[in-house]
């Protein structure tokens, strides 16, 4: 049973990634409510298709979830090392919009749970497995 949860969190949260990312690809600064600015839509564009990207190794992992830590633990790490500057800048400079804490949030609280769990339910088949 908890391994089902475990993928229907992953199929959740793939999905909320996969939706951002594909907006931020398609539609750029626009899609951040931000100017024409090249350079900023260039940086949208290209950080929306990495969160894709992670959507997708997501889902990707489902089917298999107990033995695909590497993988997850990997994306994990990408998402809170990527978010720890994005803090820095809440730190220092102020809460820049909702949209950005949201964000943060699932970076630095909801990935490393997932990843968390991910680790326990693989745990709980290995041990499954040799017994």
């Amino acid at each position: 049973m908890e391994r089902k949860l475990l993928q229907i969190a992953f199929a959740l949260a793939g999905l909320m990634l996969v939706g951002f990312g594909l907006g931020g690809v398609f539609f750029g600064a626009t899609f951040m409510d931000l100017s024409g600015d090249v350079v900023m839509d260039s940086y949208i564009r290209f950080l929306k298709g990495m969160l894709l990207a992670i959507g997708l190794v997501y889902w990707w992992s489902i089917p298999d979830i107990e033995r695909h830590g590497e993988r997850i633990s990997l994306v994990t790490f990408i998402l809170v090392l990527g978010a720890v500057p994005r803090l820095m800048t809440v730190i220092g400079h102020g809460v820049p919009t909702i949209g950005i804490m949201i964000g943060l949030a699932g970076e630095l609280i909801l990935a490393p749970l997932l990843w968390f769990w991910q680790r326990r339910v693989a745990l709980v088949a290995q041990r499954s497995a040799l017994t």
